[in-house]
């Protein structure tokens, strides 16, 4: 999964290492960062062109001058990076555009190009962008490795998405332009799941000192958040008329667990069933997302019958088997969904607890 509003092109501009065509195929789509292109280690002399050509006040701002590149070694008739793209083929130009614009494309087209953008310089774009997903893709289950063990490492690392994008990439049908886009998206992941990381060391210390913050810090061990905003963040209960109320929900974006304030959940076997019960709505998602296209362990289990054959369900027996109780009603209300699981269920429930990596005494 990639965050919504996550900038892939301006964070890969934070890499030195960059292959050279990478760099070209976001100069063809991103004109707004060009100030940058020109100043990263793997902008070369043709793409510098390139970017003077196509936004010109570069050039004014940089001072550079004109720089006179190899002459033309190909028909510009030919693909799209010819001199046909740029004047348009049975057009009229100016001679003087046309004297500037012809020592251009001659530069361009002494390498191979990436479809409607720069050339790329010394391999293929096609070999460089497969080369550098590789690289990312190394990085990446590096990374990977590190939080594996944790319930919610799936959602954190947003392995499904990763995951697609290297079954994506292997395709050789794709073109240059979407083998490209892949590798860049796989450098932002790679990005995002070190961000991650970092931010998780800053988020182990319980700084409401309650009981719900400091069960959340133990199982997500910091990639968890805990927000006790259940009132604007979760969905008003179906049951509302019959007088029951939302006191806790999930989200992925961010990772975090909303419940309602404590004082107002009850005592503090009650604040633990219920923020159990969410914890387990994100160890079931993370669950789902490594399966990828088959079926979670935890969604087996219920279509199997047990449980009700409800999440909800599911959800209350996790608790209840984490916590050891066998009711639903404590200081006098009643919470979850009314079903107590069995002494059977709850050992389905240890091993799947077991299976995801989820806490469990």
């Amino acid at each position: 999964m990639m965050d919504r509003g996550y900038d892939v092109d301006l964070a890969s501009m934070r890499n030195p290492a960059m292959p050279p065509s990478q760099l070209a195929a976001i100069a063809a789509r991103r004109h707004d960062l060009h100030p940058l292109i020109l100043r990263h280690p793997a902008c070369y002399p043709q793409l510098r062109e390139w970017i003077f050509h196509a936004s010109p006040a570069q050039r004014a701002m940089t001072g550079a001058a004109p720089v006179a590149l190899p002459p033309l070694t190909q028909d510009p008739r030919r693909g799209r990076g010819g001199l046909c793209a740029i004047l348009g083929c049975g057009g009229l130009a100016l001679l003087g555009v046309f004297v500037i614009v012809i020592a251009f494309v001659g530069g361009l087209l002494a390498a191979p190009s990436t479809p409607n953008g720069p050339a790329a310089e010394g391999t293929t774009a096609r070999e460089d962008s497969l080369a550098a997903f590789e690289s990312e893709r190394t990085a990446y289950n590096e990374l990977y490795t590190q939080i594996e063990s944790n319930p919610v490492a799936p959602l954190v690392a947003d392995l499904l998405a990763f995951r697609r994008a290297e079954a994506n990439i292997a395709d050789p049908s794709l073109t240059d332009g979407s083998v490209a886009k892949y590798a860049a998206d796989a450098a932002g992941v790679r990005e995002q799941l070190e961000q991650r990381i970092a931010e998780a060391a800053t988020r182990l210390t319980n700084v409401s000192g309650s009981v719900t913050e400091a069960i959340v810090d133990e199982a997500g061990q910091g990639f968890i958040d805990i927000a006790w905003d259940a009132s604007t963040a979760c969905a008003t209960s179906r049951r509302a008329d019959e007088g029951y109320t939302t006191i806790g929900c999930v989200s992925e974006e961010p990772l975090a667990v909303h419940l309602a304030p404590e004082d107002q959940i009850g005592g503090d076997i009650a604040r633990r069933q219920v923020v159990l019960h969410e914890l387990s709505h994100l160890y079931t998602r993370a669950d789902s997302d490594a399966k990828g296209m088959a079926p979670s362990a935890s969604s087996v289990l219920v279509e199997q019958g047990h449980f009700q054959g409800n999440s909800e369900a599911f959800a209350d027996c996790y608790a209840l088997t984490y916590l050891n109780l066998w009711t639903l009603t404590f200081d006098g209300r009643n919470y979850g969904y009314g079903y107590v699981c069995t002494a059977e269920e709850r050992e389905l429930m240890r091993s799947w607890a077991a299976e995801v990596h989820a806490p469990m005494p």
